[in-house]
């Protein structure tokens, strides 16, 4: 562990100033946006507090667990898994982290190139990708530290007062939209339906949350902070996405940022409260690489994510990225379900039953949610034929979503493979053979 992980570590204002600044993303918009309306707005606004409350409690649990044992998420993941689990780990860490590090990067750039068409007349694109890169990888070089210290003296202040900008803004522009008047019309999704969609952006990060709880003093100031900043954020933009995403001509947030009218200046609200989420990947990959024996300068190691977001924002789209983002996504829910239930009940003698319960709530996503990727169905659900199930399973039987029956299944699996491995250990001082 390094000196800066231990020596006047991150507490409660570190925790909330990082998480409600990482989770105040407009990406959060567009999934608010899908609850209505099937969904009344207080049904909606409902489910997106109660996602608050669940994503913010389950991280705050990860990043709490980080702060004790100082362990970096590679670790943590890893240790279930025993020392063969590190390469695999750490590998599928990279790739995602890469892999987001690219998305946001297109989510950025995509809309400040609408921005920059109608306030310049010139499609910057390109432009755009490299500057946002360039910013994430200056805050790595900058150090959790200082960023934590800009953000906890002024950041946060100011990305609140964008926040509430933005929230300002749109109901100048939307007002209300009138079809959030009327009576909910049914159908999909349903309440917790509608509460699973809301868990998918927050639980993107939790392959982040432990690489910055590791920093902590104190795991309660950790996870209190933690929580406090993934909820406030994530209940607050999702409510945003309820009520104005849909009333945009495009309902997406290019048309969104266009719609508010705020020129060269929505710029700068993209860089607000976008660019920390290529920073937090970035900066996520320095102990991955550390946990399978790289070591270095971070200002050099931060380099390796970018080397491969870089031109896959440059040449590929939001629609080629979020399907395999959501796919990784669906193997480290299962995951963390079983880093938590190895903290509480540690397995000592195998990692079985690790490997069976995030193999169990993996396939329990996929089966109740499958990723939309043509080759990736096809591939899950030739299994599924040959024993005869539907795949996927049909609406009446998913009104649960499928985050939260992944967690379950595969916290259930690592739990009762704990339990059986103990009870068919030898007693303690038990003899192998008579006197």
């Amino acid at each position: 562990m390094t000196e800066e992980t231990r020596n006047g570590g991150f507490g409660f204002f570190d925790n909330f100033a990082l998480w409600a600044t990482i989770c105040a993303t407009l990406y959060v918009m567009p999934f608010g946006a899908l609850l209505v309306p099937a969904l009344s707005i207080e049904q909606a606004v409902v489910a997106a507090v109660i996602a608050g409350l669940l994503s913010g409690l389950l991280l705050a649990a990860i990043a709490a667990l980080a702060s004790r044992t100082g362990h970096s998420t590679a670790q943590l993941l890893a240790e279930p898994f025993g020392e063969r689990g590190r390469w695999p780990v750490a590998l599928l860490l990279l790739a995602r982290h890469a892999l987001f590090a690219a998305f946001a990067l297109v989510l950025i750039a995509d809309s400040a190139q609408l921005v920059g068409e109608r306030a310049l007349g010139a499609d910057l694109r390109p432009v755009w990708v490299l500057l946002f890169a360039a910013a994430g990888l200056a805050l790595v070089v900058a150090g959790p530290r200082r960023v934590a210290t800009a953000l906890r003296r002024g950041g946060l202040l100011l990305v609140l007062l964008v926040a509430a900008g933005v929230a300002a803004s749109a109901y100048m522009e939307f007002e209300i939209p009138s079809y959030l008047r009327r009576p909910a019309v049914g159908g999909w999704p349903s309440i917790w339906q509608a509460i699973d969609i809301m868990l998918i952006v927050p639980l993107l990060w939790l392959p982040v949350v432990a690489d910055f709880g590791r920093l902590g003093r104190e795991p309660r100031a950790v996870g209190s902070g933690t929580f406090a900043g993934v909820f406030l954020m994530i209940a607050w933009f999702g409510t945003l996405g309820i009520i104005y995403l849909p009333a945009t001509e495009s309902g997406d947030i290019p048309g969104f940022v266009v719609g508010m009218e705020l020129s060269l200046g929505a710029i700068m609200l993209l860089f607000l409260l976008q660019a920390d989420e290529v920073y937090a990947s970035v900066y996520a990959a320095v102990p991955t690489l550390e946990s399978i024996g790289v070591r270095g300068d971070g200002r050099l190691v931060g380099i390796v994510p970018l080397l491969a977001a870089v031109p896959a924002a440059l040449f590929l789209s939001i629609g080629d990225l979020e399907p395999y983002l959501l796919l990784a996504s669906a193997a480290f829910i299962p995951a963390f379900a079983v880093v938590i239930a190895h903290a509480l009940w540690p397995a000592e003698r195998s990692a079985a039953p690790a490997i069976v319960a995030v193999v169990a709530g993996f396939v329990a996503y996929q089966w109740i949610s499958p990723a939309d990727i043509a080759w990736w169905q096809d591939v899950i659900e030739e299994p599924f034929a040959l024993i005869a199930l539907p795949f996927p399973l049909g609406d009446e039987a998913t009104w649960l979503g499928a985050a939260i029956p992944s967690f379950v299944v595969a916290f259930a699996v690592q739990l009762l493979g704990t339990l059986t491995e103990r009870a068919t250990e030898p007693a303690s001082g038990e003899l192998s053979t008579a006197d």
